[in-house]
């Protein structure tokens, strides 16, 4: 029996408007078990799918990097691993060095800092639920955790450079992730999605073969690989869809939803 169930947000549970359908938040609502999202979108930024859904168990954001439940209206985070203080200085500072008009972007729980505006943020920005602010000198003097590092760089050779550049620098403690031609990831080496679902499974006592997950990209598959359902979108990607248990539809139609009633509620 199925006791909590977790899931990607962006290709998964997310249909093609980015938002969660009506389908899919009566499924959720009516099946009754604990839902935690998984995503590498801030906490800020998978607040209206929690509203949505009215989820009140555990929630994982920035990959794993934190862990954190809202109670109302109000961020409550439960364990977190940001990014060494040190290392996001580094970061500033080699960009300011060797690539001082390319903007990016600080995550904290709540706030979005850019070093300075460019039309790689302007681009960015048109997908967010909050405008970024920049980065204030102060902020090195009383810092807050920063839990994800964000490139979004429209020029490919720039791009390549500033890729090139971090990878030379040998950050530590970090992981390096490109999503897209555009987007370039950091966050700590501990921030894994697989790191977050078997947190909460210790957390609330659950074996893992009492836990469904739902994924459709290459970073869900340690999170599909470690719970005992491993359900795939059908827009899934090959490589992800080997690892499945279940197949269910693709994220314009309900797919979740549907993988919930047949599979989840079904066994």
């Amino acid at each position: 029996m199925i006791k909590h169930i977790f899931s990607d947000m962006d290709g998964t549970l997310l249909n093609q408007h980015g938002k969660v359908s009506p389908g899919n938040t009566t499924a959720i609502q009516q099946a009754g078990i604990p839902f935690t999202l998984v995503s590498a979108r801030s906490p800020r930024q998978m607040l209206e799918a929690i509203q949505t859904l009215k989820l009140t168990a555990p929630q994982i954001g920035f990959n794993g990097g934190v862990i954190y439940q809202v109670k109302a209206g109000q961020l409550q985070v439960i364990e977190d691993a940001p990014i060494a203080f040190e290392v996001v200085k580094q970061v500033v500072d080699l960009m300011e060095a060797h690539f001082p008009d390319t903007g990016f972007s600080l995550f904290g729980l709540t706030d979005w800092q850019v070093t300075h505006m460019d039309d790689g943020i302007a681009f960015f920005q048109e997908d967010m639920p909050q405008k970024p602010t920049v980065l204030d000198p102060v902020f090195w003097e009383q810092p807050e955790p920063i839990y994800k590092i964000t490139f979004c760089v429209l020029k490919h050779d720039v791009m390549d450079g500033i890729v090139k550049l971090l990878q030379a620098a040998k950050l530590p403690g970090v992981a390096m992730q490109k999503s897209s031609d555009i987007y370039l990831d950091i966050t700590a080496i501990a921030a894994k999605k697989s790191r977050g679902v078997n947190y909460i499974a210790k957390r609330e006592q659950l074996d893992l073969s009492e836990t469904a997950a739902f994924g459709d990209g290459p970073n869900d598959i340690p999170m599909l690989k470690l719970v005992g359902m491993p359900i795939v979108m059908g827009n899934g990607l090959p490589e992800v869809k080997q690892v499945a248990r279940y197949l269910t539809a693709d994220n314009a139609h309900d797919g979740v939803g549907r993988g919930i009633e047949k599979f989840v509620l079904g066994e």
